[in-house]
């Protein structure tokens, strides 16, 4: 049968593992979410190239905006040491 491993321990397969690990990420996040905090996965920036000064981005799941690309970085990265 295709892609089925008999070595694996209980019968688990590697699409076992794999939902597991997505679900348990899933779980981190709605956790984040549930405290308000969010870590800009879905973003935008305005029609023109991204590259000028005057550019902002906006988080599109809770609307922050921000005025740069790099100021959208900073913050993810500090909301990425944030644990639920």
């Amino acid at each position: 049968m295709f892609g089925h491993d008999d070595e694996l321990p209980g019968g688990l397969q590697d699409t076992d593992l794999e939902m597991a690990e997505l679900q348990a990420t899933a779980r981190r996040e709605s956790a984040l979410k549930r405290r308000g905090i969010c870590r800009h996965g879905w973003r935008s920036g305005p029609p023109g190239p991204p590259s000028k000064p005057t550019t902002v981005w906006t988080c599109r799941e809770c609307g922050q905006v921000f005025a740069s690309e790099a100021a959208m970085d900073a913050d993810r990265k500090s909301n990425f040491l944030t644990k639920p």
